[in-house]
């Protein structure tokens, strides 16, 4: 049973929902959690079978309180005033085209312009013409007779003490229009004396006025409080949650409750609690413009994404959530594993729910969710190139046909993709393929530089171009060439980006496609002999990780390469043929790799030891006309690693000594000894194994 199901068995028939906003700046995107929560209710109730409305208001009779953010001293002169009475702002949101004739119409036509696109569906109204309609005329009379008695309550629920005279009513001041400046007394049952005091708050000054009103007919409004009492008499109400602030011991639920039932004798709606809704961690504020407005957001991403961020997290607990690539692409995901797991009915009943109340229409039949989808950071990349035609680089990628959901599905990313790059083109430019390779690339060391030419060596014999082998193959590559995946991806990002960081190697190389991601990795150059001076152990220890492949039963193979002097030609040197290479094994679970700390732990079997202190080796210059050995291990995971070792011999000799060396420390025939043909450090086995 999920939140909704439980709310919704304690409310009474017919189900009325009602939720409301004080439209005192732009919304920010913390206003969506109770639209869409109270919107999930309703579809849930009407699913049910249950006659349900939700109905949205508008508390315009509220007073300006604040400035808006980036309206300067437009409102200050109306500080004080109903929001109604307010001008529209000044900007968009109050132009002539919007046709809102104050500052409250306009900022709730602003928000609530994000409901149709959201899917929801409600009912809109406002407070003024609720009062101006006489509909709380015989509420309000009630609680002015009954002003003793809200006194009480004021005072046993909150300890608030109130004047003996005060009355829990808010006149319209007739001569300066404030409305959070006045105060009531002396009720006769058809006017209230009030006066308009400069002091009665902080953030305006009344005009000093006095005299004696109608409370009726929208000459005033009642305490918001009150107010929301009201509401649930009139409409009714039977459901309506409100954020944690306004739930606890003390709160304003708690006190209007009481009023319910002890001053207008009305039921009080059945209640939920919602945390509040943050981004990075951030409390956001309309009037100060901290935050995402809630229409920004909505034109960032697509309802269903959006409706799922929300809806996934229990009410009671605090909604937080990043807008950064890595978040999304990881919503995308899980929004579709969930899509999947409902279609193929492998969904509980919660995630069936969950399913249901995110999508932006009402349609009970589920379609089959797309068997190719790239990933969302991918997808931001390629709109990063306006000469890259997303459908046609899908096309060229081999993949299709594409079903209709498919091509929908793609359309769905590309427009997110193109609407988060507007909003955050800092980091959108970040993900853009640079033409040629990066002048950021002439700063990688000599280790990354070599990373990335194993990398394109490995990745053009990798059988089937999928993100899991790709992944595979990228941490394969850090563990031959000996450098800590932080440095490996860093230096992969740059060649392609020019930027350290970017979005999970594996999917987007394979969204890239192989032709494109091994061209721009065959652009790097390094030296293999700074490698082997920087990265090589001792020969003991290499004879030691030798007996301990062979005694693992561990796949592995030998390698030699013979450096020349710097000015030798380059002239291939073919090592012996004869006998087969060990043979790395496929992944168990590819997807394994995606964690840097699945490598393992330094001394295992198989895995990059901590290399001892190359001593002599640690000017490459000294390296010319030397062997070395390469020893490449693939573990239980078939996971690659590599050790290498200077070896003692000739040019001409290399190949034999090294079959006669591996074959006397092992016990074996040298024709049992399994020499790796293919070079990944170079055009093959070669001298120099390496460029430049």
């Amino acid at each position: 049973m999920t939140w909704i199901d439980e709310t919704l068995g304690r409310a009474r028939s017919p189900i009325f929902i009602n939720d409301s906003k004080t439209p005192s700046g732009v919304a920010h995107v913390g206003s969506l959690r109770g639209v869409l929560t109270h919107d999930a209710v309703l579809r849930v109730a009407r699913r049910n079978g249950s006659r349900a409305r939700f109905s949205y208001g508008c508390d315009d009779m509220d007073p300006v309180d604040e400035i808006p953010h980036g309206t300067g001293e437009y409102f200050r002169e109306h500080l004080g005033k109903p929001l109604c009475a307010a001008p529209p702002p000044p900007g968009p949101a109050g132009d002539a085209e919007s046709g809102a004739k104050n500052m409250a119409q306009a900022y709730f036509d602003e928000f609530t312009s994000t409901f149709a696109p959201l899917g929801v569906e409600a009912e809109f109204y406002c407070m003024s013409d609720l009062y101006a309609s006489g509909r709380l005329d015989e509420t309000i009379d009630v609680f002015l007779r009954r002003a003793a008695k809200v006194r009480e309550i004021y005072l046993r629920e909150t300890g608030a003490v109130r004047p003996e005279d005060w009355l829990p009513f808010q006149p319209i001041c007739e001569r300066c229009g404030r409305i959070g400046t006045t105060f009531a007394s002396d009720y006769d049952g058809e006017t209230v004396a009030y006066q308009c005091r400069p002091d009665l708050v902080a953030w305006a000054q009344g005009c000093g006025a006095s005299g004696r009103v109608s409370p009726f007919g929208g000459a005033g409004k009642l305490p918001w409080k009150l107010e929301w009492v009201a509401k649930w008499k009139v409409l009714p109400v039977t459901v309506e949650g409100a954020g944690k602030d306004h739930m606890g011991a003390g709160g304003s639920h708690k006190v209007a409750a009481a009023l319910a039932r002890e001053v207008l004798e009305c039921a009080v709606p059945t209640s939920f609690s919602y945390e509040f809704f943050t981004l990075g961690g951030a409390k956001m504020s309309s009037s100060r413009g901290i935050g995402l407005s809630a229409s920004e957001l909505v034109a960032c991403l697509p309802p269903q994404l959006l409706r799922y961020l929300v809806l996934r997290v229990q009410v009671k607990r605090a909604l937080d959530f990043d807008l950064d690539l890595a978040t999304l692409n990881g919503a995308f995901a899980e929004y579709e594993r969930l899509w999947s797991a409902v279609h193929e009915g492998d969904a509980n009943s919660s995630q069936q729910q969950l399913y249901a109340i995110s999508q932006p229409d009402n349609e009970i039949e589920v379609a089959a969710p797309p068997a190719y989808s790239p990933p969302f950071d991918s997808v931001v990349s390629v709109v990063q190139q306006p000469h890259i035609d997303l459908s046609a680089h899908i096309c060229a990628l081999g993949v299709g046909p594409l079903s209709d959901t498919e091509v929908d599905w793609i359309d769905v990313k590309r427009s997110a993709a193109e609407s988060w790059s507007q909003r955050f083109s800092e980091s959108a430019s970040r993900l853009m393929v640079t033409a040629a390779l990066p002048d950021a690339a002439g700063g990688l060391s000599n280790q990354q530089r070599a990373y990335l030419m194993v990398s394109e060596r490995l990745l053009r014999e990798v059988e089937t171009w999928r993100t899991a082998g790709i992944q595979a193959v990228l941490f394969d590559a850090a563990r031959i060439v000996g450098i800590e995946p932080t440095e490996a991806f860093a230096a992969l990002y740059t060649a392609f980006f020019g930027w350290p960081e970017g979005p999970r190697a594996g999917s987007f190389l394979e969204f890239l496609g192989r032709g494109a991601a091994c061209e721009r990795l065959g652009e790097v150059s390094f030296s293999y002999a700074e490698l082997v001076a920087s990265t090589a152990v001792e020969l003991d220890d290499w004879n030691s990780a030798l007996s301990a492949a062979a005694t693992a039963q561990n796949e592995y193979s030998i390698l030699p390469n013979w450096i020349p002097a710097s000015s030798d030609p380059d002239e291939p040197n073919e090592p012996d043929a004869s006998g087969e290479p060990g043979e790395p094994g496929e992944p168990d679970d590819p997807g394994e790799l995606d964690d840097p700390d699945e490598l393992g732990e330094p001394g295992e079997l198989g895995e990059l030891d901590e290399l001892d202190d190359p001593g002599e080796l640690d000017d490459p210059g000294e390296l010319a006309n030397v062997g070395v050995l390469e020893l490449f291990v693939a573990d239980a995971k078939g996971r690659t690693s590599a050790q290498r070792a200077v070896f003692d011999s000739t040019k001409a000799a290399l190949v034999q000594a090294a079959r006669g060396h591996v074959a006397r420390l092992l016990g074996i025939a040298e024709a049992e000894v399994p020499i790796r043909h293919d070079n990944p450090f170079g055009d093959g086995p070669s001298e120099t194994a390496g460029r430049g």
